[in-house]
């Protein structure tokens, strides 16, 4: 065993490496003095915390400037050997070896960061040893109120630490501990048992093991690291691992954390192509037959949401023939998705598209757990590499409407029923209001919701006597009421003007080919730190408009040219300059907003009269919706209270509720189009055509 005087050496020797290693760097290799950091330290508020075990990692410095030049930035020593510092060091290595640590140091902790006031031997010494944590007797410093990230994650720090009294758990991004309340299924303000404190440690301490061991923390740091290991695996299933499984899960999972860490926008992929093949890779590539299955929330009987996918899977399996086998599972609930997923799994299918953003959860766990599956969710601004997400440019078809409702609006007066406040809502509204406003400078888009409990958005259009009205895509596939698309209400009765196509199967057939030439594999490799998204539009013939035969000839080619255009990628609906509801100047002259900007609007253009509700203002399963999908202004933390009531509240049959206005019957879309064609035009004057 060595002696104190042999690791003193040693300790030193890796004190000026360290020393050097930063000098060379051109950083300060002398320790952080929190006195300097802060000036104002003796003004600002204190709070004793007692004797706590404190973490070695996470100790800066030293309070006092006295001690800088004793010690590396890891508390190696640096003073000579042969000093009188040395002496007492090597004296206290050889008692803590015999006896252990006695006595605690004194430290101050400040943003989650401990600054040692007395004993800084002692930390050299337990760091030399290997040593994970220190007994302190520790002064908390609380900062001043700052608009900072650092501040607001300190805040969300302090109410779990009030919880359960837990320091080592130190995330660097907003958010983090309200996500670790929702996935340990805790509220905060509610204190923590002892057995669950004790559950939560062991499992932190067995993955921080394993994730140093394949040296992850040269990726991220472990705690960010342990969020999205609980994320994708499930914090009950985390609890329970060995050592081993844990090693496995994580190897599965590195893509996660690779793009985790660089942190970069989704990739979206607006129009998947077939990879080119060779002659040669032509005559040896063995015919491939793919198994797909698809998950649905309802049926396409009595959703018209699944109605759509299950047209698109029908496409899928017509232009394959033999090639691609399909199957379906029909009134799949959150809860079963799981399951279901592992029964497909075992009956050989090789692609999943769930068609739910309530299935996204069941997705990654899954993804994880047969990465050699291909999983994909039908959501937006999913940021898992394991799962990708898609979904369609909807907003394209919005825009034509738009310009067809501010041409018929003889008043300038047009309605648009939305439904749920999440992502890419708000981007349809405004390319509708933008659209409208090309034609109809004067037009004013009165907004309302349909998920506000007790407010009837037809009523309230029609007291302000609105006509002109965009609702839900597809309404009344058994005829029984022609308020769907875009339609002029006149007498009481809703006349169809058009109504956008969701093709689902140009997307299927497409992510399907990029599968079978190899294409999926490159995207992979092309985007190994990126999420990757399927966001196709009209330029790929996913999104179409139809409209009805009534609809005035010049409103009907005006149609046809902006769709045209739209799907050579001539026209962009998101082209400034584009004002907000504040009359603040979002998107500059001539600048067009880029796929992600689109998918992550959170405003409301000039000429949209209305607002986006608040978390509080919606019905339980929208709050549901929200929670996983909700605007960064709507969405409540899934750990507050009213969330998990709402949650429990709505049953599966509401969580069916699908994003963007999603029907809620299914019919033959033949029959659709005659309903439409058989209704009575808008007044064919110049005033409604221009």
């Amino acid at each position: 065993m060595f002696s104190g005087v042999d690791k003193y050496v040693q300790a030193r020797k890796e004190g000026i490496r360290e020393t050097h290693a930063l000098q060379s760097r051109g950083l300060d290799p002398t320790l952080p003095v929190l006195s300097e950091i802060v000036p104002k330290l003796n003004l600002l508020s204190q709070v004793s915390l007692g004797i706590v075990q404190i973490s070695l990692s996470q100790i800066e410095g030293t309070v006092t400037k006295g001690r800088t030049n004793a010690f590396s930035r890891s508390f190696r020593p640096l003073i000579d050997p042969m000093s009188e510092f040395a002496d007492k060091w090597t004296h206290l290595y050889d008692a803590v070896v015999r006896d252990g640590l006695r006595d605690p140091v004194k430290a101050i902790e400040y943003y989650n960061r401990f600054y040692i006031i007395e004993g800084n031997k002692r930390v050299s010494v337990m760091s030399q040893l290997d040593a994970v944590t220190i007994e302190a007797d520790v002064t908390r410093v609380l900062p001043e109120p700052e608009d900072s990230p650092r501040y607001r994650i300190y805040q969300e720090f302090l109410q779990f630490y009030d919880d359960t009294k837990i320091n080592y758990i130190d995330f660097t991004r907003e958010g983090s501990y309200a996500r670790l309340y929702d996935l340990t299924d805790k509220t905060p303000g509610v204190k923590w048992s002892g057995e669950e404190i004790v559950d939560l440690h062991s499992c932190y301490d067995r993955f921080t093991q394993a994730f140093e061991a394949l040296h992850g923390e040269k990726v991220m740091p472990r705690s960010d690291a342990f969020l999205i290991y609980l994320d994708v695996f499930g914090y009950q299933e985390c609890i329970s691992k060995s050592p081993a499984e844990i090693t496995a899960a994580l190897r599965r999972a590195w893509p996660e954390f690779v793009v985790a860490a660089a942190n970069k926008p989704a990739a979206l992929l607006t129009d998947p192509v077939e990879k080119q093949q060779g002659l040669l890779q032509t005559m040896l590539r063995k015919p491939q037959k793919l198994r797909c299955a698809f998950l649905y929330n309802k049926t396409p009987q009595d959703s018209g949401w699944t109605y759509w996918h299950e047209l698109g899977r029908k496409a899928l399996e017509a232009h394959y023939g033999a090639r691609v086998e399909t199957t379906a599972r029909e009134n799949v609930l959150r809860k079963d998705a799981p399951a279901v997923i592992d029964e497909l799994v075992e009956e050989g299918y090789d692609v999943i598209f769930a068609t739910s953003p309530v299935f996204l959860e069941a997705c990654k766990r899954k993804s994880a757990a047969y990465p050699e599956t291909k999983i994909l969710n039908c959501s937006l601004l999913a940021d898992y590499h394991n799962v990708r997400a898609y979904y369609l440019r909807i907003y394209e078809a919005k825009f034509i409407l738009g310009a067809i409702a501010g041409a018929i609006a003889d008043d300038n007066q047009i309605g648009y029923i939305a439904d749920y406040p999440i992502y890419g809502v708000p981007a349809s509204i405004n390319a509708f209001a933008l659209g409208a406003q090309m034609t109809n400078p004067r037009a004013k888009i009165h907004l309302e919701w349909s998920t506000i409990p007790g407010h009837d958005p037809e009523t309230a259009l029609k007291e302000r006597g609105v006509h002109v009205i965009s609702n839900r895509d597809i309404r009344a596939p058994h005829l029984h009421d022609l308020d769907f698309g875009l339609y002029y209400e006149q007498g009481g009765e809703p006349h169809s003007l058009a109504m956008p196509v969701w093709n689902w199967g140009k997307l299927y057939i497409a992510i399907v080919s990029s599968i079978l030439s190899g294409a999926w594999t490159d995207d992979a490799q092309q985007n190994a730190d990126r999420a990757m998204n399927y966001y196709m539009g009209m330029s790929a013939d996913a999104i179409d408009l139809i409209c009805s035969r009534k609809l005035p000839s010049r409103l009907r080619r005006l149609a046809d040219l902006l769709h045209a255009r739209i799907h050579a990628g001539a026209f962009l609906p998101f082209l400034g300059p584009i004002y907000d509801q504040a009359g603040n100047l979002r998107v500059p002259y001539d600048v067009a907003l880029t796929p992600q900007d689109i998918i992550g609007m959170d405003y409301l253009v000039e000429n949209v009269v209305g607002r986006i509700p608040g978390f509080d203002e919606l019905s339980d399963a929208a709050k549901s919706l929200a929670a996983m999908q909700g605007l960064r202004n709507v969405s409540a933390p899934a750990t507050s209270s009213e969330a998990k009531a709402a949650a429990a509240a709505a049953d599966d049959a509401q969580l069916r509720a699908q994003a963007d206005a999603a029907p809620e019957s299914s019919g033959d879309l033949p029959d659709v189009l005659a309903a439409m064609d058989s209704t009575q035009p808008p007044s064919t004057d110049d005033e409604a055509e221009r």
